[in-house]
């Protein structure tokens, strides 16, 4: 009937076995029976793969047309399972092929498909629905969209970049993802989900929820910036976050070196000679500049004559380069001190909570972000498990004299009795509720999240996560009554979240081959049942 498995994966010189227009394509009905796909197909009919795709006779439009009209990217579907007899809705998990890489992303196994596309597959399957594995390639771009006006509902699994770097246009994309809602095609997330909730303003729109704080401001232009800026800076600590960085940079955590602050927000501002001491989220280093020169880097970067003096950062700065509209933007947030006392990432499908991850900085660093040697704390909430969510403890061990950058970091946990014992050191023991802080922030926080975040007819993404950092009173490693404590949101995510369970089966140079069958048992069982959480949440989403 199509295009069947191929040998190579990728699209170099590759075809579709049909050319169709979108019209000759929107004309066939829901199910095709044999006449209607040799009528399509003509002398490219394959009718061995129609009699065993067929059931009862037919075979889903949707299935047709991807076997027929669509290059087939991958060399296989191996992992996953076979199609419902009687699918309750259509549906597909979309990728992206980078056919100049190596091997097609850095998200990919060997066969070409996302190395967690099978648990996601599986799930809208094991959900009554069919499920089919797709790639947009951009050559085929309209013809992409009218195969995917065939479907109830788009997983889209397109890690943002990828398009661009494939040699096709992200903006045509998500237009035509936008049409495609237009016509009632759900796709989980939009653009304008994965913008919205992915931009550091959202911090800003979410300033007066549970998980937001009073003082957030988002600046679009020089004047708003320097303006904003030397206002907030006398008054608290900052995290001052550009919006088109990734992995921490360009996120800047700052403290006055001489710590004389205002009163309150308002009372006084900042001079441009006030010194500062940074540190970038991406590599934990440290800087020291003045007030005017980290204006100057955010402003113009390191163009010569402009002020911003020597940078040791591995950005660029110019974080309002090309304004608004092009994603320049900074966001200005009141640092939260508490954040050595690590963050807490919580995995969501849906408003389902499948688990919470506490991530503490590594031994004298602030940034949890994975790779500077932070230690990451798994708490299940019930799904692979029989564990739920409860009260989470951590014991640091804390140095009595602050550092150079004025905080009191941890030691390595295993360094910490000894050095407790010489004196330098002493333990604290940190008591977070994760159930009470999950209850608050579902019941009372996403209820409204995505009018306040002006997403008003969007559903809360099916597969995503939130951050949330401690921004109660007092100071880092003080216990607070686990009621007092305030834990407010720092960033969303849901643009292509991984599922880390299937991490052995993307490849790698030291493992071109691997794929979801390398995936431990215990692992790949986890990833499963998460997988079926998706399918169940998105059946509900579609009425199923």
């Amino acid at each position: 009937m199509g295009s069947g498995a191929s040998s190579t994966k990728g699209y170099t010189d590759k075809k579709a076995v049909l050319e169709k227009s979108c019209e000759d394509m929107a004309a066939l009905p829901a199910f095709v029976d044999k006449d209607g796909a040799k009528a399509f197909c003509g002398d490219k009919f394959d009718e061995a793969a129609f009699d065993a795709a067929a059931k009862d006779g037919k075979v889903p439009r949707a299935k047709l047309l991807i076997d027929t009209c669509l290059i087939k990217v991958s060399t296989d579907d191996d992992g996953l399972l076979p199609q419902p007899d009687a699918p309750k809705k259509q549906t597909c998990v979309a990728q992206i092929f980078v056919n100049s890489h190596e091997f097609g992303g850095t998200d990919k196994s060997c066969n070409g498909h996302r190395y967690d596309s099978i648990p996601f597959g599986n799930g809208m399957i094991k959900a009554g629905m069919a499920c089919y594995l797709v790639h947009y390639v951009h050559s085929q771009h309209d013809t992409f969209f009218g195969v995917m006006e065939c479907m109830d509902a788009i997983l889209c699994r397109c890690n943002p970049g990828q398009i661009k770097a494939d040699g096709g246009d992200q903006g045509k994309f998500d237009d035509s993802v936008r049409a495609l809602q237009k016509k009632g095609v759900p796709v989980w997330p939009s653009p304008d989900v994965m913008e919205f909730m992915g931009a550091k303003d959202a911090l800003t729109k979410i300033r007066n929820l549970n998980i937001g704080m009073p003082d957030t401001g988002t600046y679009y232009t020089e004047e708003e910036f320097i303006t904003g800026f030397k206002k907030s800076m006398k008054f608290q600590p900052r995290v001052i976050k550009q919006n088109r960085g990734s992995s921490g940079e360009g996120i800047w955590i700052i403290n006055l070196k001489k710590a004389d602050y205002c009163a309150a927000y308002g009372d006084a501002t900042a001079e441009d000679s006030d010194e500062l001491i940074l540190m970038e989220a991406n590599d934990n280093h440290v800087e020291n500049h003045t007030v005017i020169e980290f204006i100057n880097w955010c402003i113009y970067g390191r163009d010569e004559g402009k002020g911003a003096g020597e940078w040791a950062s591995k950005g660029t700065g110019k974080y309002l380069e090309g304004g608004k509209a092009a994603g320049g933007q900074l966001t200005d947030q009141r640092f939260c001190g508490r954040i050595l006392e690590g963050e807490l990432r919580y995995n969501m499908v849906n408003t389902v909570c499948l688990g919470v991850i506490h991530k503490v900085p590594a031994p004298g660093g602030m940034s949890a972000v994975g790779g500077t040697g932070s230690e990451y704390f798994f708490y299940d909430n019930g799904v692979i498990s029989d564990s739920k969510l409860g009260t989470c403890e951590f014991t640091a061990y804390v140095q009595k004299e602050a550092s150079a950058d004025g905080n009191h970091h941890r030691c390595a946990t295993d360094e910490g009795p000894a050095k407790v014992e010489a004196g330098t050191h002493e333990k604290k023991v940190i008591n977070v509720d994760l159930e009470a802080l999950r209850k608050k922030f579902v019941e009372e926080d996403c209820a409204i999240l995505m009018k306040t975040l002006e997403l008003p007819d969007e559903p809360i993404p099916l597969w995503w996560t939130a951050d949330m950092i401690n921004a109660s009173l007092g100071k880092c490693w003080e216990a607070v009554p686990v009621a007092e404590q305030k834990w407010v949101v720092g960033e969303f995510n849901c643009s292509c979240v991984g599922v880390s369970k299937c991490l052995p089966a993307y490849c790698k140079p030291d493992t071109p081959n691997v794929s979801w069958k390398d995936i431990p048992a215990e692992e790949a069982g986890h990833a499963t049942k998460y997988g079926d959480i998706v399918g169940a949440e998105a059946a509900k989403m579609l009425g199923v």
